[in-house]
This record gives structure tokens, C-alpha cells and sequence, in this order.
């Protein structure tokens, strides 16, 4: 490598990964703007109606654990319409307790259509007494992942909301894992280890909260933030341009650090400066991998979802 004095930004080595560093981090930065590569998306939302989510008897009243499901829905319907997203998420609701109810119609991404469907189904006085007051989580996953395995060109996303520990089966986690449906959870007041299961094995969301949280926020930020964000890519276009810094920086490091700091000898400033550059362009892309399954995030350019 050479060792004379001539500006850093003649030499091809220094030019061209300087280039591609500065084309992956315009690329992220696009990316993270114009929301390029997010998921189109499909979304049942099956909330818990039993007894146990309205204790006073009084159904839907201010305050209960049904009351606080409904505003949350609500707002992730209003998010899913207020223009983030250019291909809004289809979205169907169901309520359970010991049978699941559809209260909605199919999949639609029309919010106020939604909303009016909603609200009908629940002020239909025959409904509690219909699906009793129990919780039937596999029934409510089963009639689900039904839905959303009619549905082909989208990711399928279901979102249970519940009051307390229920368990599941393991055929039925097996069948949503077969149907690509991932299993998202909001527990509200009570741990549920077998809910917690099923959200891990189908790399879904899983959130225990106590009573007074904030559903609406954890609708809109958590679960609409998951379901509809384009990190894989993102994270993609940073790795690539990691790679490119470190190739970029060969020839200051050769000279400014290995030969100016460290006095060390041509031949073997070189071979170290070169050695960083290939130890990391092999160590990303398992750098890469870990942290999408730390984010349980899938693989870029292998799946839309």
C-alpha cells in the first residue's frame, strides 16, 4: 500500500466504497422518509367480551376492560385512515367469550365503515347472551386465523385482547403457524404464560398490563407501529453501509493510525487495515441475522412480511 503523500480521495480504494457508503445511508434515509418497504398488511382484531371485562354487569360502561378494548380499536382504525399508511390495513373485528363473534364485516379498510359496524354489533342486546361469558381463546384464534387465511396478497396479523390467563392448544398455534399468521397479545391485568407462548412461536407481540394502562396508546404505537414498519430494510441499508465505512476507512487507517500513530511498517499497516475491512465485510451479515431474530423481524428479500 502506498505511503506517499497524495491526497486520500485520488486513490479508487478510498473513492469507491466512499460512494456506496454514501449511497446505502441515502438509500436508509429514503427509506425511513417514504416508508418504502412497509408491509401491506391485514389485521383481525378479536376482543375479549366475557363477564370478567365488565365486572358490574354494566356492558361497554366507562371504565371497564370492554369500554377501554373499544376506544383502542377506535384509535387504531383512525390511525390506519389518517393517510400514513398509501395502502391502508384491512381489518376485520371479532368479540369472544365462550364462542367468537364476528362484529364486523369481512376485511375492510374503510375506518368509519368499521366503526358504524362495530358499534351496531355491540348495542345488539342479543349479543352477550349469544356468546356467554366464558374465554375460548382456541375458538377465538381458530375463527381468526380462518379469516385471515382467505386472505393471499397481505401479512396476517391477529390481535387478541384479554382480560386474564386462558390456555391454547398447541395445534391450534401449529395451524397459525402453517397459515403465516403471526399471534399478537394485550393481556390486561394478569399474566398469561400460554398466550405469551403462542405470540413467541409465531413472532408476534406479546404485552402484559396492568388495568389503568393506556390501550389506545399501546394500539396505535405498539401494535399499528409493529405491524406496519419497514425496519428490516432499514437495518439492511445501515449493515451495507457499516460494510462500505469500513472499507472506507482502509487507507486512513493505514496511514494516519498504523504508520503515523503506531509507526509500523508498510507491508504490515497495510495487511491490518485490509484485515478490518474483510473481518467485518464476513462478520455482518451474521451480525445482520441475530439482530432481526432479536427483533423478530424477518430476513429482507425472502418474505413480504
Amino acid at each position: 500500500m502506498s505511503s506517499h503523500l497524495r491526497p486520500l480521495t485520488r486513490y479508487p480504494l478510498f473513492q469507491i466504497p466512499c460512494l456506496f457508503l454514501i449511497l446505502f445511508l441515502v438509500t436508509a434515509l429514503l427509506f425511513w422518509l417514504l416508508g418504502i418497504g412497509r408491509p401491506v398488511v391485514a389485521v383481525a382484531i378479536a376482543l375479549d367480551l366475557s363477564s370478567s371485562t365488565y365486572p358490574q354487569g354494566q356492558f361497554n360502561a366507562p371504565g371497564t376492560v370492554v369500554n377501554q378494548e373499544i376506544r383502542a380499536v377506535e384509535a387504531y382504525l383512525e390511525k390506519n385512515n389518517s393517510g400514513i399508511l398509501r395502502r391502508p390495513n384491512l381489518v376485520t373485528v371479532l368479540g369472544f367469550a365462550d364462542i367468537p363473534r364476528q362484529l364486523t364485516t369481512g376485511f375492510q379498510d374503510n375506518s368509519v365503515l368499521i366503526s358504524q359496524e362495530l358499534n351496531k354489533a355491540l348495542a345488539n342486546p342479543k349479543l352477550i347472551r349469544d356468546i356467554g361469558g366464558g374465554t375460548n381463546l382456541d375458538l377465538a384464534i381458530q375463527q381468526a386465523s380462518r379469516l385471515l387465511a382467505k386472505v393471499d396478497d397481505r401479512c396476517r396479523e391477529l390481535l387478541i385482547v384479554t382480560d386474564g390467563a386462558a390456555t391454547i392448544s398447541p395445534e391450534i398455534i401449529a395451524q397459525a403457524k402453517l397459515d403465516r399468521i403471526r399471534i399478537n397479545a394485550l393481556v390486561v391485568g394478569a399474566d398469561a404464560p400460554d398466550i405469551q407462548i403462542a405470540a413467541t412461536l409465531t413472532r408476534g407481540i406479546y404485552l402484559s398490563v396492568p388495568g389503568e394502562a393506556d390501550l389506545e396508546q399501546l394500539f396505535t404505537e405498539e401494535f399499528f407501529g409493529d405491524f406496519n414498519n419497514n425496519w428490516r430494510w432499514i437495518i439492511l441499508w445501515l449493515g451495507l453501509a457499516w460494510m462500505a465505512l469500513m472499507w472506507t476507512l482502509t487507507m486512513p487507517l493505514d496511514r494516519w493510525l498504523f504508520q503515523g500513530l503506531f509507526k509500523l511498517p508498510l507491508h504490515l499497516s497495510g495487511r491490518l487495515a485490509l484485515s478490518n475491512a474483510i473481518f467485518w465485510t464476513a462478520a455482518t451479515p451474521g451480525i445482520l441475522i441475530g439482530i432481526y431474530r432479536l427483533l423478530n423481524l424477518a430476513l429482507p428479500f425472502t418474505s413480504s412480511c
